[in-house]
């Protein structure tokens, strides 16, 4: 991995969509990391490598949960209930006792050093709007629903004095998922000014 790794930064070092560099992804390949330290180190060698060799972008250790060292402190979460979202992110503490998918966010061993908080995955509601099949975390009927649905899990992250961003899962559908705001083919499900607006605090239902 650290091979390929290094080569990949090689490789995309100059293209201007790189925001930061997240070597591992909700602990794929490492199921350890919460408690051992073999593998929290092998994460922590990870990001150092990629600081090594790019001083520009931040580093996600372990995107989603049980982190180690990370420039960000990057959170999955597919809760589709607004009042729990509101509650979870309202204080630095209910959101560090979050446990997604009943992981920690930070790794035993390690501390919360007040990185910037990022919601790097949420949402993913499910809307078929073509002949593609497949599956998401909610399941909106209508427009109208998926704008509500859509507003229910955005309104308590733009509200939150916690978080710093987030990332709607997702931009399109995939093979396997139809939570996009776009088909698979990129052809918009809904009014994408009113996302614009949701996101901007300007919509309520």
């Amino acid at each position: 991995m650290t091979d390929e790794w290094i080569e990949e930064i090689t490789r995309d070092y100059n293209h201007p969509c790189i925001a930061v560099w997240t070597p591992l992804n909700e602990s794929w390949g490492i199921p350890t990391i919460v408690t051992e330290s073999d593998t929290q180190a092998h994460s922590v060698a990870m990001i150092y490598t990629a600081k090594s060799l790019d001083r520009t972008r931040p580093v996600i250790g372990n995107d989603g949960w049980a982190h180690t060292y990370s420039d960000l402190l990057t959170i999955h979460d597919y809760e589709p209930n607004q009042q729990v979202l509101t509650e979870r992110y309202a204080t630095i503490e209910s959101t560090l006792a979050f446990r997604p998918n009943d992981i920690p966010l930070i790794a035993q061993g390690w501390h919360y050093l007040g990185q910037p908080v990022i919601v790097s995955e949420y949402g993913g509601i499910s809307y078929a709007k073509s002949e593609q099949q497949g599956w998401g975390y909610s399941v909106a009927q209508t427009d109208a629903d998926f704008y509500t649905r859509y507003y229910q899990v955005t309104a308590p992250l733009l509200e939150s004095p916690v978080v710093q961003g987030f990332c709607y899962t997702q931009l399109s559908d995939v093979e396997q998922e139809i939570n996009g705001i776009l088909t698979y083919q990129r052809v918009p499900k809904v009014d994408l000014q009113i996302i614009k607006a949701i996101n901007d605090g300007n919509w309520k239902p």
